[in-house]
């Protein structure tokens, strides 16, 4: 009788073991119990202008439970498959200091899913075909690190020589998107090196152009998943965006932190593709360009939306310049506004944009693009109102006339540099956001006898300065923003350390507003207004009644 109750006893144990282990039976192999820490991301929204962190501080997120997970039991199927997005790769680099969310899919609805990353442990499970996990932040890691993701059924995938530092996106069209093969003359500044803790993600509208059926709906990885993480070196310097390039090699020369670079850029992207479709609904937009409305958001975009990063730089808007475009430059200072409202919404922070200002594109551009200056002002109008907002001028960094690629210009490293000094003096503390700051109109008077119009800036340095040779400059003009090339041009004179004087033409007989490098084609003798850092004035419009 005691030996059939030990043995009736010793099953009920067994059995209870079996049931504790889901119902699995116990595996050929296990891993021991580590404990992990859960925590809750605290995203702070505050103003580039204000006091930023340098590379040696770090935001530290509250701590809300410490979780412990049990055994992770594997049961191997042989027709178990398991995948991680291809945003995930070799070479990346994830931001710091910000929970990680890593995601894939796997045919065992039910799988359990583990990650292991720098002595941290990830836990999830597969619904409906998909499986999402959270690793808590890690600080700056300039050091290669590795993550594994397995699952309850036998499967397992490494994502090797991950970095830990900044990432930073680089949106809009394709002064953006431009590589050293669509602009072979600016592969000379480039000076890869592979040592450098620079890694890109480059994507482009090819990737989406041909694949326009994916890009219907919002996907959730990449839609080319050729696309990877690369490092720099001799062989991809060409193949990525010289934008981004420049601009992640001044950020981790003087900050020592690894950058790594999303390209989202599509070349020809008009602002309705780069929207979710259901702002670009609201507006009633129907038409694209390449593709449809919302198709680069839906397949170059939306993939990173779980991603962190630190910010967006962003340069678009030519294709709202050409001539008869839809959307047109009428309402794209609400559009951009309203672009990044969104984008900020469903990343779920106020992340810092460096708007870029559209370049000259010569006066071959001036009939087809005839609203490229309209376009310039509308982006400082919106600038105007946007939190946590730069703008940078290019209009004098365009193409050289007789360029051939007049729409794309060389000069990007110039161009880089400048977005990289205010990102260094915003978010690292490295310089001074006060000397990369282009002059900006904060007064705009019309004189009592309407004579002449003053116009006092800020940003100025040690003063505004004319290319001229003397206190006279060209560049302003009166008329109507819808019609810029009807402009009547004007000269102006620095009558003060911030301030200048316009004398109103006598041809013109209606004043309706003025501008200053709102033409189609800025010439080159109208970029004569800087500051004393060699910055030029943004250009912009404002009415006047």
């Amino acid at each position: 009788m005691k030996k059939a109750l030990t043995l009736f006893l010793v099953v009920v144990i067994i059995a209870l073991c079996v049931s504790g282990c889901a119902g699995e039976t116990p595996p050929a192999e296990t891993t021991g119990t580590e404990p992990v820490t859960t925590v809750t991301e605290a995203v702070t929204t505050e103003e580039i202008t204000t006091e930023t962190e340098t590379e040696t501080e770090t935001e530290t997120e509250e701590v809300t439970e410490t979780e412990t997970f049990g055994e992770f039991i594997i049961e191997p199927e042989e027709d178990a498959e398991l995948a991680v997005a291809r945003v995930f790769g070799d070479n990346m680099v994830i931001q710091r200091d910000n929970t990680i969310t890593v995601w894939g899919t796997s045919n065992k609805d039910g799988a359990k899913i583990r990650g292991l990353f720098m002595d941290d442990e990830a836990r999830g499970e597969v619904d409906d075909g998909k499986w999402e996990i959270t690793f808590s932040p890690k600080p700056v890691s300039t050091e290669p690190q590795v993550m594994t993701i397995d699952d309850s059924c036998g499967n397992s995938v490494t994502i090797s020589d991950i970095l830990v530092g900044d990432v930073f996106i680089i949106g809009g069209q394709s002064n953006a998107e431009a590589t050293g093969i669509h602009i072979p003359q600016a592969v000379s500044d480039i000076k890869p090196d592979a040592n450098r803790l620079l890694r890109i993600l480059h994507q482009s509208a090819d990737d989406v152009i041909p694949n326009r059926k994916e890009a219907k709906n919002p996907r959730d990885d990449l839609i080319n998943q050729k696309r990877k993480w690369v490092k720099e070196s001799r062989a991809y310097a060409s193949t990525v965006t010289l934008l981004g390039l420049f601009f992640g090699e001044r950020l981790t020369d003087e900050t020592g932190i690894p950058i790594g670079i999303i390209s989202t850029a599509a070349n020809g992207a008009k602002i309705s593709e780069l929207m979710p479709k259901e702002l670009a609904d609201k507006y009633k937009y129907k038409v694209g360009g390449n593709v449809g409305v919302a198709e680069y958001y839906n397949g170059l975009v939306h993939p990173f939306l779980r991603v962190k990063f630190k910010a967006m730089v962003f340069f678009q808007g030519e294709s709202e310049a050409f001539t008869g475009a839809n959307p047109s430059p009428k309402k794209y200072d609400r559009d951009i506004e309203d672009l990044f409202t969104e984008y900020r919404s469903r990343w779920g922070f106020d992340f810092p944009v460096y708007n870029i200002q559209l370049s000259d594109y010569t006066s071959r551009s001036a009939i087809a693009s005839s609203n490229t200056g309209y376009v310039r002002a509308q982006q400082f109008k919106a600038y105007t109102v946007m939190t946590n907002t730069r703008i940078i001028p290019s209009y004098d960094l365009g193409a050289d006339e007789g360029f051939s690629n007049y729409m794309h210009s060389p000069k990007k490293k110039a161009l880089a540099d400048r977005v990289a000094d205010l990102a260094l003096a915003d978010l690292y503390g490295i310089g001074s956001a006060d000397g990369a700051l282009a002059p900006e109109p904060e007064e705009i008077t019309l004189s009592e006898d309407k004579t002449y119009v003053t116009v006092k800036f800020k940003n100025v340095g040690d003063g505004l300065v004319s290319t001229s040779g003397d206190n006279k400059f060209n560049g302003f003009g009166f008329g109507k923003i819808e019609q810029t090339n009807k402009f009547v041009k004007a000269e102006g004179e620095i009558i003060s350390k911030d301030t200048v004087k316009i004398v109103i033409p006598e041809e013109v007989t209606k004043l309706t507003g003025i501008g200053y490098c709102c033409a189609a084609h800025v010439a080159a003798e109208d970029v004569q207004l800087y500051n004393s850092n060699g910055l030029p004035a943004l250009a912009f419009y404002e009415s006047i009644k």
